[in-house]
């Protein structure tokens, strides 16, 4: 398993994990240094990619969706590094599982002769006319203007990723390679997201499969002061943006307090990498906490204020409560747009103008809409019901047994 990113590429992972070596595999793990302790605590073998994905991000902040920031630390950084971690971590392999942003996955795989599947979990990862790539907030454009998007971003990626992996390749005695794209999707694409939540493009790559998404069943249990505060009436609102960090965080958590407390409602705020509980102290109102287990404490709130990654998301969804999406950057647009089109949320609200006023507006729609409320109430079970990580695990032994499985595979969840 060679996943790098945040805690939402690491996460389902580690679902995926345990549900191979319950059937006997040996997993182990390359993966940001910041996570290496909380994986190796899941008793898997976990050696560090050496990147720290959470200090990055908290140094970097919001320059993080500077294209030439980007730029530089994809070409210069990241794939140097990886291409040393997985190497070095790989030996001895049936086969490698990457995700997030893995560029050296697929030639460390072709070097060691095993097969190597990508994962990913959110459908605008995927070329198909039915989202724009994930560089694109605007989640409404015709479907022949997503093709051309998708078209004109493939020269792009080239110019961004194409020197820096076959550098790295060159190395290892590999040949260069010409298309970007296509070479780091490898034997086979899954896409672990729930059927309903987020579908497939209908014209995806043939080598993409869907699951539904991988849930990760181990929860930290709550401390009592959360579950009192879980407890009392009405329910409270969830406040957390994950591993975003907003430019101006001290804003956007006064701005969260103040549209909580407008409607009268209690706030129990997820600290994250944006450290929201620096921000934010605790009250009779407000139950601050570094980290909150979604399975455990969305169900008893009211309505769920997030970044809208795809795990959060799909949590929100599988719990039944409203969403109100301030999506950062890259497939989180793609969520908040799915949320509002399933009716399971008001639109979307790009984090950079939101303000106390809107956020008040925006969450008494979450918690006054009944046909909103109805309906996520409505789809939550559905989602709730559903786990690929044991269809993902059938597709990675077919993997691993027939390195070439373009039309062995079912197209959507079964």
């Amino acid at each position: 398993m060679a996943p790098h990113g945040t805690r939402g590429d690491i996460q389902p992972m580690l679902a995926l994990a345990d549900a191979l070596a319950a059937r006997g595999h040996i997993v182990r793990f390359v993966a940001p240094a910041n996570f290496v302790p909380w994986i190796a605590a899941r008793g898997f073998d976990a050696r560090s990619d050496g990147i720290d994905v959470e200090r990055l991000f908290r140094t970097v902040g919001a320059n993080f969706q500077s294209f030439r920031w980007q730029a530089e630390y994809l070409s210069r950084v990241l794939t140097p590094q990886l291409f040393e971690s997985v190497g070095a971590a790989s030996e001895d392999v049936d086969l490698i599982v990457g995700a997030g942003v893995q560029i050296a996955g697929a030639s460390i795989a072709e070097w060691r002769d095993v097969p190597y599947c990508s994962a990913a979990f959110c459908p605008c990862a995927i070329p198909s006319h039915d989202a724009p790539p994930p560089s694109v907030k605007t989640q409404t454009l015709p479907k022949w203007v997503n093709g051309l998007l998708w078209q004109a971003g493939r020269p792009v990626t080239n110019l961004l990723l194409r020197k820096p992996i076959n550098t790295g390749r060159a190395r290892l005695a590999l040949e260069p390679i010409d298309s970007v794209l296509e070479h780091v999707a490898g034997s086979a694409i899954i896409l672990a997201a729930d059927r309903d939540l987020a579908p497939m493009g209908d014209d995806a790559p043939a080598v993409a499969v869907q699951t539904d998404a991988w849930i990760d069943r181990v929860s930290s249990p709550l401390d009592s002061r959360v579950e009192m505060f879980l407890r009392l009436a009405p329910p409270p609102i969830y406040i957390g943006f994950g591993s975003m960090v907003a430019s101006d965080v001290a804003a956007l958590a006064r701005d969260a307090i103040i549209a909580a407390r407008a409607l009268g409602r209690r706030a129990i705020v997820a600290g994250g990498w944006a450290g929201l509980n620096r921000y934010v102290p605790d009250d009779e109102d407000v139950c601050v906490v570094d980290a909150a287990p979604h399975d455990l404490v969305l169900p008893h709130v009211g309505a769920a204020v997030h970044h809208g990654g795809a795990g959060t998301t799909t949590a929100a969804a599988r719990a039944g409560v409203p969403q109100v999406v301030l999506p950062h950057l890259l497939d989180q647009f793609y969520w908040a747009h799915r949320v509002e089109a399933l009716s399971l949320g008001p639109a979307g609200l790009a984090v950079e103008i939101a303000n106390a006023e809107i956020l008040t507006a925006r969450i008494s729609t979450a918690l006054t809409d009944h046909r909103m409320r109805d309906t996520a109430a409505a789809f939550g079970p559905r989602v709730a019901a559903r786990n690929g990580v044991q269809a993902a695990a059938d597709i990675l032994e077919n993997v691993a047994g027939r390195p070439v499985l373009d039309r062995m595979l079912p197209r959507s969840p079964s």
